[in-house]
């Protein structure tokens, strides 16, 4: 038996009420004995457990209470044994955003698990050469449009498999596992990825690494308001813009593009939108009728509504109109007659 050194920096590193009112507590749970152990933790730090390390082995669950309500949450757990297997999973991204993973439907992304601490051999109990990972996927409903790791990890995983070897497995998608609606485009929700040690004797089947990512859908958008071929003369219509499922931090924006000078875009003032993400709406704006600037010379021009995301540059629809304002004077030439 030995007493185990808590990183609480460690534990912590999905913590979200690290603030004021909330109460971060560590439980540890004896694996052979059930003895159950609660000591209150910083946000931050190391601290030594408060019961002895068994050979059994204990699991370590960080909570947090929220004290104005009194709900609590678990943010992590560690299973710590003389022979435990350990893991980490690491998703990467298009999306370079330092949160929680996140991607967008039509785009890929992987995931690195790498485990460590499993023995083989005769006589090996079975919890020692394997862990088993899972992976969950749940689609956001406007009902519910995020997910606690438990709820996101109840019901029948999508797939699981065994790990039989130390070192890193690699998976790699080319787009997101989440499926519903006609459009798959359209899907949101969170791809889980769990890897738990085996029950054995002396340990319940108990999840030592997880990880997930947020799926977003794809943006789309309208222009209303005008025809495609439209003549536009010297008064320009009013237009609509309406943008649908905003990706996070990703801007929108209204141009028109001369056919003769694709190279130089003129953005039409007022069409630019940072979306907060809980937005699930779509976002309309009413342009108003002085935008002639656009069109600095007479011809043919495209009306484009342009999405920028950290997957680039996206035309999310566009409208082909053409610019006369040639002022034509006819009349019928004839003589007056007096009497």
């Amino acid at each position: 038996m030995k007493t185990f050194l808590l990183l609480g920096a460690l534990l912590c590193s999905h913590v979200f009420a690290a603030g004021e009112g909330y109460v971060n507590f560590v439980r540890q749970t004896q694996q052979t004995t059930g003895v159950v152990w609660s000591m209150s933790v910083t946000p931050q730090g190391n601290a030594p457990s408060q019961g002895l390390l068994e050979s059994g082995g204990a699991l370590f669950q960080l909570w947090t209470v929220k004290q104005d309500t009194a709900t609590d949450y678990l943010l992590d757990q560690k299973l710590v044994g003389a022979y435990m297997p350990t893991a980490n999973i690491t998703i990467q991204a298009m999306d370079s955003y330092q949160g929680i993973p996140r991607t967008r439907a039509d785009k890929p992304f992987s995931v690195k698990i790498n485990v460590g601490g499993l023995v083989s051999g005769t006589g090996v109990q079975e919890a020692a050469k394997r862990v088993l990972l899972e992976h969950h996927v749940k689609n956001y409903t406007t009902a519910q449009p995020s997910f606690t790791p438990a709820q996101a990890t109840s019901g029948t995983p999508k797939s699981s498999a065994s790990i039989y070897t130390n070192g890193p497995t690699d998976l790699n998608f080319a787009v997101t596992n989440l499926t519903g609606g006609a459009d798959p485009t359209k899907v949101s929700g969170e791809e889980h990825f769990v890897v738990h040690a085996l029950a054995d004797a002396a340990y319940t089947q108990s999840k030592i690494a997880g990880a997930h990512v947020q799926v977003w859908a794809v943006t789309s958008g309208t222009i209303s308001g005008i025809q495609p071929d439209e003549v536009i003369g010297s008064a320009t219509p009013p237009l609509t813009v309406a943008i649908y499922d905003p990706y996070p931090g990703s801007g929108t924006y209204l141009q028109a593009t001369s056919v003769k000078d694709p190279a130089n875009p003129i953005r039409i003032v007022g069409g630019t939108w940072n979306q907060p993400i809980e937005r699930s709406q779509p976002e309309k704006q009413l342009f108003p009728e002085d935008y002639e600037y656009a069109f600095p010379v007479d011809g043919d021009y495209v009306l484009e509504l342009i999405n920028e995301s950290p997957f680039g540059k996206e035309r999310l629809h566009s409208v082909p109109i053409r610019v006369d304002r040639k002022l034509e004077v006819r009349g019928l030439l004839g003589t007056l007659e007096t009497e």
